[in-house]
Order: structure tokens, then C-alpha cells, then sequence
């Protein structure tokens, strides 16, 4: 047999079988299950003396069992501490925005820090582990409210983000929007100012860009397709992405996936 002979018999073996080649080094995808996952939020800030407890807890749920199959966990560092002595990095004031809108939801003018949100609505502060624990997995055993298949193809100082979410009821496209979160883990400030001075701080999960709200067409289908720039501080090597799916009104999330970390990382 001739070498182009066998090409012609590995293609046909290929196409017979579905035996999947090596995808290109570096590539990701996102694929959600069939179950809903939901989206953990935490509104925090360097310049808040309550929030690193806060940002050490949230740290530690993937060891009490909230991993990536079962919650997105993301942490937006608001820019409303800053004033008072620390410029706290992470901050952006979309993020202090977003948390205005959960509060706007739930029909209370406040915001503060550390702020859990779970779903879409305020935790009730002091909910032990094992009762997140059984509010997730009672989310998890519902059937996801829309589909994610998203590409993440890592490139020269950028990542490209690109693919389909789909709702599984087109008659709420007009309600519902999806949301790109790329975050980073691993991270320490050394605080020199504020309440937190002479700390040095540990945060996971902390968002760097959020991206969206990315409309649904009549077909309830929706398309993102997008390129971030990677900060000269971030580490390739520590950096996820998360897509989720949320309801405007309740800010319920009807579908959410996440990397936690780059292929080939």
C-alpha cells in the first residue's frame, strides 16, 4: 500500500468511526449540560475591612464541592471604596452599576460590600455551606433554560470568543440577555492605605472584563463573538471564562458555563 493509500484509508476510518483529531493547541470549548447551572456573585472591594473574609470564603468553595459543574462564581471589586484611601485595581464602576441593578431588583436602594448574590438575588448572610450547598443542588436538578457552545481560541495577547447560545423558549428572547465574564485567580495586592492597610489581600474568580448584554433574536438565538485584550498584569496561565444566560426582570439565570482555566494553560 502506497502512503497516499493509506490517507484515503485513515480518511474513511475517520469518517466512518467519528474518531475526533487533536484540536488545534491552546483551543477551549464551552458546551453546558442539560441541567441549569446558576452564577455566584460577589460584590467585594479592597478598600472594605469586611470584604476579605468574604473574598477568602468565596476562595473556598471549590473545595466545599461548588465547582465549575454545578456554579459559575465570579467577583466584580466595586469602584465606590476608592475615595476613601485605596484605589482598589479590580474595580470598575460597570460593576458598581451592576450591583445598583440586583438592587434595583429586589426593590432596595442599598449597596454594600461584601454583597453575595446567588441567581440573581441577595444571600442571606450567614447561609451556612451546606445550605448553599443543597440551594445549588436543588438549581442543578432543573433543566437548563438555554444552550451555551462558545470557542475560546487563545491568540497573541487577545482571546477570541466566539459561538451560539440558544434559549430553549423562544417567546422570552426579548426578555432574557447573555453575558461574557473573563476573570482571573491567583491574584494579592499588598494594601498600603484604608481600611485594609499593612494587609496583603487574596482574591480568586475576580472579574476583569465583563462583556454584553448580548441580545436574543425573535428565533431565540444568540450570537457572541468577541475579542478581548489580555492586560499587561494578567496571567495567561490563571485566567477563565464564563458565559451565562440571565432574565432581566428576576435576574434568574437560566443557563451559565465556565473555563476555570485556558486549554493549555
Amino acid at each position: 500500500m502506497t502512503p497516499q493509500d493509506r490517507l484515503v484509508v485513515c480518511g474513511i476510518v475517520i469518517a466512518l468511526f467519528g474518531i475526533a483529531l487533536p484540536a488545534a493547541a491552546g483551543n477551549c470549548s464551552l458546551t453546558s449540560p442539560a441541567h441549569r447551572l446558576t452564577v455566584l456573585e460577589l460584590y467585594t472591594s479592597e478598600g472594605c475591612n469586611s470584604c476579605p473574609p468574604a473574598d477568602r470564603w468565596l476562595s473556598s468553595l471549590p473545595q466545599r464541592g461548588i465547582t465549575p459543574e454545578n456554579a459559575v462564581l465570579l467577583a466584580f471589586h466595586v469602584d465606590y471604596w476608592n475615595q476613601l484611601g485605596w484605589p482598589d485595581r479590580f474595580s470598575q464602576a460597570s460593576f458598581s452599576q451592576r450591583q445598583r441593578a440586583v438592587a434595583a431588583r429586589g426593590r432596595s436602594g442599598v449597596v454594600y460590600t461584601p454583597q453575595i448574590v446567588l441567581d440573581g438575588r441577595d444571600l442571606r448572610a450567614g447561609t451556612r455551606p451546606g445550605d448553599l450547598a443543597a440551594t445549588v443542588a436543588s438549581i442543578n436538578a432543573e433543566r437548563a433554560g438555554a444552550t451555551i457552545r462558545v470557542d475560546v481560541r487563545p491568540e497573541p495577547g487577545t482571546l477570541r470568543i466566539s459561538g451560539q447560545v440558544d434559549l430553549l423558549d423562544v417567546r422570552a428572547s426579548s426578555d432574557v440577555e447573555a453575558w461574557l465574564a473573563v476573570f482571573e485567580n491567583g491574584l494579592s495586592s499588598q494594601v498600603s492605605a484604608g481600611e485594609n492597610a499593612g494587609k496583603v489581600l487574596y482574591h480568586d474568580f475576580v472579574v476583569r472584563v465583563l462583556a454584553g448584554p448580548f441580545p436574543f433574536g425573535d428565533g431565540g438565538h444568540g450570537r457572541i463573538d468577541q475579542s478581548i485584550r489580555l492586560g499587561k498584569d494578567w496571567n495567561p496561565q490563571r485566567i477563565g471564562v464564563a458565559i451565562f444566560v440571565q432574565r432581566r426582570d428576576s435576574g434568574e439565570i437560566l443557563q451559565a458555563s465556565a473555563l476555570s482555566r485556558l486549554c493549555g494553560g
